[in-house]
């Protein structure tokens, strides 16, 4: 059997004088379009961040073009960005708007290789607070996104009121989510998605989200769901990344089933 041979490119699109996207595509040579994967990672974590390089280039093997990417919140910190242009940078606001740019840039094909991807068939993948994001963009373009897999996540975001001594960025991210309470509902947008959707969850991550994961359940029992026993909020793998764990084979191995299904 010959072996695969994965491609890559990075790439950078600029959202405005403060704020770019850097990412990279990630997909095998040759052969016709394939189902495109765009994977966000979590609100503490960078595209390359422990397991996410192992991952992308196993969706590649897997015959997905893959785009991993860093939200605007993490290259506004890299260039020494002001703390105002950060901490609105960290809403979950921009997080959805970052990851349209990137969906609309795979839907237009202006990606690197981008006639190896098939923009009629894109999936959603996101870890933490990325799945909940992904969730609420599947809801509010369905036709854009054909299927979402998220790992650790779900839970809508806190608009609770910050404490006084809170930094601006707390305070920022708290505001976006207070004044956003109906677009950011993912419960209640969860329940009318139509879209194919895996969540998986790791049993010994925190309490809320073991308890959003059944409240997801009971919102919409026709989606799959899968427990990770043992698992926790990263799957048991740290950053420098040392491989990976039980944890994460298993979640891994079963988004790669889910998504051979769905396409």
């Amino acid at each position: 059997m010959a072996e695969k041979t994965i491609v890559s490119e990075a790439f950078e699109i600029k959202l405005s004088e403060q704020l770019f996207l850097r990412g990279k595509v990630k997909t095998l040579e040759g052969g016709a379009a394939r189902p495109a994967v765009i994977v966000g990672h979590g609100y503490r974590g960078f595209q390359d961040w422990a397991f996410w390089p192992e991952v992308t280039d196993r969706l590649a093997e897997n015959g997905f073009y893959t785009v991993s990417f860093d939200f605007s919140r993490i290259t506004a910190k890299e260039v020494g960005g002001d703390e105002a242009v950060i901490a609105k940078a960290s809403t979950v606001s921009q997080e959805i708007a970052d990851l349209d740019v990137i969906l609309q840039h795979v839907k237009q094909k202006l990606l690197p290789h981008s006639e190896r991807a098939d923009p009629t068939r894109v999936a959603l993948i996101g870890h933490s607070r990325a799945g909940s994001s992904s969730l609420i963009l599947a809801a509010e373009q369905p036709a854009d996104v054909q299927a979402v897999v998220v790992w650790n996540g779900g839970a809508a975001p806190s608009g609770a009121v910050a404490e006084q001594n809170a930094t601006l960025l707390q305070q920022t991210v708290a505001q976006d989510a207070e004044a956003n309470k109906s677009r950011f509902d993912v419960l209640e947008h969860f329940g009318s998605l139509k879209q194919p959707v895996l969540l998986v969850q790791g049993r010994s991550d925190n309490e809320r989200l073991l308890a959003v994961h059944e409240q997801l359940k009971e919102a919409n029992p026709e989606q799959t769901f899968v427990s990770v026993e043992g698992a926790d909020h990263v799957f048991g793998v740290r950053h420098p990344y040392e491989g990976a764990t039980l944890y994460l084979s298993e979640a891994l191995q079963v988004t790669l089933s889910f998504l051979g299904k769905v396409y």
